[in-house]
């Protein structure tokens, strides 16, 4: 009888910890942002010259931006309690883009993210 309520008292504390700590939509924001900068970049950076630094530089800050602006509107955060799912609905599809949890959100890894827009 004492392990179980000793199994019940910690799977209330962590129920109780992911609770207090689930990322807003801020969170997921950010994350995806970082994500969609990252792959940028290192598209724009392939296969470019040194001296065309600038001009990377430039278009990575433009395409952030713009990417920015269409994931504030798109993304949509349903808070689960002890966790948040960040969703985006294109062309009539809802796909699943980050999960957050304990305070850090979790988004695809590069390559599915290139190919996913790629596919676009």
């Amino acid at each position: 009888m004492k392990k179980l309520l000793l199994f019940i008292l910690i799977l209330v504390a962590v129920a109780g910890v992911c609770v207090v700590t689930c990322p807003d939509k801020e969170a997921h924001s950010e994350a995806l942002k970082d994500l969609v900068n990252t792959v940028l970049t290192e598209e724009l950076a392939e296969g470019e010259s040194e001296t065309d630094a600038g001009f990377v530089a430039f278009g990575s800050m433009l395409g952030t931006g713009l990417a920015g602006i269409a994931l504030d509107n798109t993304l949509k955060v349903e808070n689960h309690f002890v966790c948040s799912v960040g969703t985006i609905t294109y062309a009539g599809k809802t796909k699943i883009v980050s999960i957050g949890i304990l305070n850090h959100v979790f988004t695809a890894d590069k390559e599915d993210f290139k190919q996913a827009l790629e596919s676009l």
